[in-house]
């Protein structure tokens, strides 16, 4: 697929998430642009160290339903520089006993590496301090790769402006893996946050443990790291 096929599909998702906000009087639109000093999705890296922008628009309705998009500056070796996009709609609602429960699909788009895109199907449940995730790709990043990733969210406000966060991720195949790359990934980060008015910043530690593959590039396979994430966002 083409890399304007890919920048057209995100253009369509980003009118239906309009469409969405627009079919519902209560629709709620919120957004952000941020600043990361190292970008890594689920533990892998995506910026090769750098310094991007990202952006974030999302649309919750009243009746449940929400759509959004995420973009980032994409820095990949052996490509040029790119965005990495992901377009999201689902479902929500809360539940009399407490908490609430989501389901919804996401679609991954990569502008400089088309071979990589994929989508997910995911379903979730959350309360005010924890919330979970687990997501199903048919063909994870360009591959026949079936798999599963599990993750749990988590919470601590230890003042109105000033929180504690938290997030662990897994990552397993639930088909045959190509043996350049991995089956089996752990990944965690663990931070602080403080608000200022419509600013916010973040200090984060992000770790990946991933398991390699038998033939795994030396110089482009995903692997085990740790290191430190800073992020400025300014909300609107």
């Amino acid at each position: 697929m083409c890399a304007g096929v890919s920048l057209r599909r995100w253009r369509l998702a980003l009118a239906l998430a309009c469409c969405v906000a627009g079919a519902d009087a209560c629709a709620q639109a919120s957004g952000s642009m941020s600043v990361v000093s190292d970008y890594y999705y689920r533990g892998v890296g995506y910026s090769k160290g750098d310094p991007v922008p990202q952006f974030n628009l999302s649309f919750d309705t009243r009746s449940g339903w929400y759509a959004g998009m995420f973009a980032s500056m994409l820095k990949m070796s052996g490509t040029s520089r790119g965005l990495y996009a992901i377009g999201y709609a689902g479902y929500a609602r809360r539940m009399a006993a407490g908490g609430s429960w989501e389901a919804g699909g996401t679609n991954h788009t990569f502008s400089t590496m088309s071979a990589l895109n994929y989508r997910e199907v995911y379903v979730g449940l959350g309360s005010d301090r924890l919330s979970g995730r687990v997501s199903y790709s048919p063909g994870y990043m360009g591959t026949a790769m079936r798999t599963v990733y599990s993750e749990v969210n988590g919470g601590l406000a230890l003042s109105d402006d000033v929180g504690l966060f938290a997030r662990v991720g897994y990552l397993r195949a639930v088909s045959a893996v190509p043996r350049y790359t991995s089956g089996t990934r752990l990944d965690g980060r663990i931070g602080i946050g403080v608000s200022i008015e419509a600013w916010k910043l973040q200090a984060a530690w992000d770790a990946l443990h991933a398991e390699q593959g038998t033939y795994a590039r030396t110089g482009g396979s995903i692997r085990s790291r740790n290191g430190l994430v800073l992020t400025v966002t300014r909300s609107f």
